[in-house]
C-alpha cells in the first residue's frame, strides 16, 4: 500500500470519527492577514453628504456577504480541529486502527525522532512522513482559518431585520417623505420624476434629549456632523438596507454608539437634539434599500 493511500485512509478515518477535545498544541505562526470590511476603517469625514450616503449603502450591501464569509470560515476551522482532535485521539489509542501498517505509520508520524531504515520497512517510512506532514498542514491551516475566525466572528451574529421596524423616537410626526412645500428643502428627481422640494425621510417632533433608538439590528457605519452640523448615526443593515438618524444632542447626551458597534432593534444610540438646519427638536429618519431612498413609513410598525 502507497504513502499517500496510507494518509488517505487514515484521513478517511479522521472524518467518520467523533472529534474529542483538541489534543495537540498548533505551532505558534503569524496569523494571516484579514482585510478589514468596509464600515469599519477609513471611515469619511463627514464633508461630503453624497460620499457618505454613498460608502453607508456600500457598506450594506457588503454586509450580508461578510456575514456568510464569516459564518463558512467558523464552520471550515471547526472541521480542522476536529480532524486535528481525531488524528490526536487515534494516536492515543492505536487499536482503532485495524491496519497494521496504518498503526505503525501513525505511531511514528506523532514522534519527532526520524526512524533509521533498518528498522522499519521503506513503505512504514514513507507512510509515516507523509502523516507527519498532514499534521503540520492541518494546524497551518487551524491557526489561519482561527484569525480569520475571530477577525469575522462580529459580522456572523448580526441578525437580519424581521417584521416591522422599531419607530426610533416616540412623538409627533411632523413632516412626512417625498415632495413638499417647504422651500429648505433641495430638489430631487424620484422614480424618474422632478420634484422642486423633496424630504428625504421622516421627521419626528419630541422633547429634546428623548430617546432615539434602531429602528432594526444591525451595524453602525458611521457617527459625525454632516457638513451644516447635523449630528447623525448610519446604520448598515442586513438585506441592502441604511438608516439614518439625525439632528442629534452633540453635547448633553451625544450619541452610544460608534462606527464598527452592532446594534440590536430598540437599542438607545442616542438622544433627539436639534444641531444642524433646524427649527426645533426633532429626530430626522431615512433609510436606503440598495441605494435607493424609500419611506421609512413602509417599513415601521403601524
Amino acid at each position: 500500500m502507497g504513502a499517500a493511500v496510507i494518509a488517505g485512509a487514515v484521513v478517511l478515518l479522521l472524518l467518520g470519527a467523533a472529534a474529542p477535545a483538541f489534543a495537540d498544541d498548533p505551532p505558534t505562526l503569524p496569523p494571516r492577514a484579514v482585510p478589514v470590511p468596509r464600515g469599519i476603517a477609513a471611515t469619511p469625514s463627514g464633508g461630503s453628504y453624497e460620499q457618505l450616503i454613498s460608502y453607508a449603502n456600500d457598506s450594506a450591501r457588503d454586509l450580508g456577504a461578510i456575514q456568510q464569509e464569516a459564518r463558512d470560515v467558523a464552520a471550515e476551522r471547526n472541521e480542522t480541529l476536529a480532524q486535528i482532535s481525531t488524528l490526536a485521539a487515534l494516536t492515543q489509542k492505536p487499536s482503532a486502527v485495524r491496519d497494521r501498517l496504518e498503526r505503525e505509520a501513525l505511531r511514528l508520524s506523532a514522534t519527532t525522532k526520524i526512524p533509521s531504515a533498518s528498522t522499519v520497512s521503506p513503505a512504514t517510512r514513507e507512510a509515516a512522513d507523509e502523516m507527519r506532514t498532514l499534521r503540520v498542514e492541518l494546524k497551518q491551516q487551524y491557526v489561519a482559518l482561527q484569525a480569520d475566525a475571530v477577525a469575522l466572528a462580529p459580522y456572523a451574529v448580526i441578525v437580519s431585520p424581521n417584521g416591522a421596524w422599531t419607530t426610533p423616537a416616540l412623538g409627533e410626526l411632523t413632516q412626512g417623505f417625498g415632495r413638499t412645500t417647504y422651500q429648505g428643502e433641495p430638489a430631487r428627481v424620484y422614480d424618474g420624476v422632478y420634484y422642486a422640494h423633496f424630504h428625504e425621510g421622516i421627521d419626528i417632533g419630541a422633547d429634546i434629549y428623548s430617546p432615539v433608538v434602531a429602528a432594526a439590528p444591525g451595524r453602525v457605519v458611521w457617527v459625525g456632523h454632516l457638513p451644516d452640523g447635523a449630528m447623525v448615526v448610519l446604520i448598515a443593515h442586513i438585506g441592502g438596507l441604511v438608516s439614518l438618524y439625525a439632528h442629534l444632542d452633540d453635547r448633553i447626551a451625544p450619541p452610544r454608539v460608534a462606527a464598527g458597534d452592532e446594534v440590536q432593534q430598540g437599542q438607545i444610540i442616542a438622544a433627539i437634539g436639534m444641531t444642524g438646519m433646524t427649527t426645533g427638536p426633532h429626530l430626522h429618519f431615512a433609510v436606503w434599500l440598495n441605494g435607493e431612498l424609500i419611506d421609512p413609513l413602509s417599513l415601521l410598525a403601524p
